[in-house]
């Protein structure tokens, strides 16, 4: 295939060995996923090549992709400026990604939306996300962990699992404010973070 490129960005098109993934990219995409999207959706946003050195700052792993599925072309954007400011570029297209996050509630609704539609083939999601994502949104019925567990009292053995889904950023802040919890414990840590909340409010 010389190239699934959508129409719009026919014009952009540029021959595939014309370009080189950016040798100071340290970002770890998956190449698979990227190309089942480009059998399906096509190409539908071009790649960013720094314009002297023909490295790609953005969609190193689109290039990938797109070789792995024997591309002869691919859709280019180009930026001329200089190298510090493309190697500038290439860490904040990766580090914006990182700071993402998403409206969970949304993301299930889309989903659904689309289970009972065309189908989630180009997604690059499965049933299996939805199930997950549903089972994480839906807080487990107490009735239910009652008859699974019993009666809890304070002599009891009980571990209970928190699991919540956060962004990167608000992940590195709960590692570190985490770590200088006083404890020596989760349940201690945790207790400690609870009890600061109540002397707060």
């Amino acid at each position: 295939m010389a190239h699934n490129i959508t129409k719009e960005l026919v014009r952009l098109a540029k021959p595939i060995e014309s370009v080189q993934p950016h040798p100071r990219n340290v970002r770890q995409g998956d190449v698979g996923a990227i190309a089942t999207s480009l059998e399906i959706n096509g190409q539908y946003r071009p790649i960013v090549v720094h314009k002297t050195s023909n490295n790609i700052l953005a969609g190193n792993h689109t290039y990938k992709a797109a070789v792995s599925l024997g591309w002869t072309q691919i859709a280019i954007t180009y930026v001329d400026c200089t190298d510090d400011q493309a190697l500038k570029i290439l860490l904040a297209d990766n580090k914006a990604n990182d700071l993402a996050s998403y409206d969970d509630n949304g993301l299930a609704d889309l989903l659904k939306d689309l289970v009972g539609g065309p189908g989630l083939d180009g997604t690059l999601y499965e049933l299996s996300d939805l199930d997950d994502l549903i089972a994480l949104l839906e807080p487990p019925n107490l009735n239910d962990l009652i008859s699974d567990i019993g009666e809890h009292d304070n002599n009891d053995d009980f571990t209970g699992v928190i699991k919540v889904r956060v962004g990167l950023s608000v992940y590195e802040r709960w590692q570190n404010t985490y770590g200088e919890l006083a404890g020596d414990s989760d349940d201690e840590r945790i207790l400690s973070l609870l009890n600061g909340y109540d002397q707060a409010h």
